[in-house]
This record gives structure tokens, sequence and C-alpha cells, in this order.
């Protein structure tokens, strides 16, 4: 894993070199493994791919298993951001749910050519890729657990957020909610990944008024 410079220290030439070595390889990673799956691609591949040599590419990380963590933590910290509605908007949840399926209907929209696009809906590796290899490697196991509890974390902070405003109802615990939205979700990108026909839009809508309370809906 890469370390930041002090607080207030600016990135020498060394460390933005270590940094920028370090951000080819995943990038090179999240080539390989949205073309081959996480299983097929050396790591000899993947280095040359990003055109360093395994001895730069132990630098950075311990093993396979520690750069499909960094990789990971790439492809679902990237998402989150850009899914998860942050500020005191008292409609931060709503928000997050309406970005959620913006993801999720792109992912499921057809091709020019007329056929079915199914592509991740993380934007490189598919869902169920990263729950084989957690499977399989307790270390992996371990992180994904974690960005998905830091996930809960955040949409619990929206609902809170929201029912302090009346956007939400207040008889759900924000805690509690955020689990089964985040829970949902799982389930609903393996669902599009799958090709599962679903109404996005319309599970968009029910979600929403069954957070919402009576006095947002007026």
């Amino acid at each position: 894993m890469g370390s930041s410079p002090p607080t207030g220290q600016r990135p020498g030439a060394r460390e933005l070199a270590k940094q920028e070595t370090r951000d080819a390889l995943i990038a090179a990673g999240l080539e390989a493994f949205a073309e081959h799956g996480l299983d097929v691609p050396s790591l000899d591949a993947i280095c040359s791919r990003a055109g360093f040599t395994r001895g730069a590419f132990y630098v950075h990380f311990k093993d396979r298993d520690d750069f499909v963590v960094a990789v990971m933590e790439h492809v679902l910290g990237g998402f989150l951001d850009a899914v998860i509605a942050t500020g005191d908007d008292a409609h931060d949840l709503e928000d997050t749910i309406e970005r959620f399926a913006c993801e999720l209907e792109a992912a499921a929209a057809p091709s020019r050519q007329g056929r079915a696009r199914v592509r991740p809906v993380l934007g490189a590796v598919q869902l169920y890729r990263l729950v084989e290899a957690a499977a399989r490697s307790p270390l992996i196991r371990e992180r994904l657990v974690g960005i998905l509890l830091q996930a809960v974390e955040r949409v619990a902070k929206a609902a809170t957020a929201a029912q302090r405003r009346s956007a939400v109802r207040r008889d759900i615990d924000p805690r509690h909610g955020a689990e089964l939205l985040v829970v949902a979700a799982l389930g609903l990108i393996g669902a599009v990944e799958l090709g599962v026909p679903l109404d996005l839009g319309e599970l968009r809508r029910t979600a929403v008024m069954v957070l919402q309370s009576e006095r947002s809906r007026h």
C-alpha cells in the first residue's frame, strides 16, 4: 500500500514516481482483469502491460492478493464516491438512490447494435469475481467486508441527515436502513450483470417511496 507524505509537506519527485508506478500497475491490472478475469492474468503479464518489472511490483504489493485488494479498493472506492451523495442536503439519500439507479441503467443499456450490453456495473470487474476472490482469500474477504461496512456508514449518515429535515421516515433506524440498502444494492448489481430484466426506474421510485416521510411527499 502506498504511503502519504506528512501533513503540510508536498510529495517529492521520488514519492511522485513511486505513486505513478503504483497507479500504472493498478491501471494495468484493471485492464487485464476486465479482459480475462481475476485469476488468468499472470503478474508478469500485468507488469509487462504497465511497463515495469516484477521487482517494481513487489515494492508496492506483498503478493497477488495484496494487489487484488488494491484493485478492488480502487474500483469500489471510485464507485461509492460516484454514487453516495455527500453533504448536508436533505435529499442526500434520495440522490444516492438516484445515482445508483443511473449507474445500473448505464450498465444495462443496449448497445448501438441493438444487442444487450452486459458490462460490469463497477466499471472494470464484475462483482461476482470479487466475491469469488473473497471466498478464497481471507485478506480480500476482510477488506471487502470493510469497504461494505464503510458504505453502510456513509448511507446511514445520509439517512440521518435526511431524517433531521423530515425527508426520510423517522421510524426507520438509519443504520438498519443503510444495511438493507447496501445488501439490496449488491443483489441488484449481480442481477444487472447477469442480464436479469428489471424495471430500474420503477425500483428506484419504489425505494424512495418506502423511505420518504409523509411530510416530504406533499
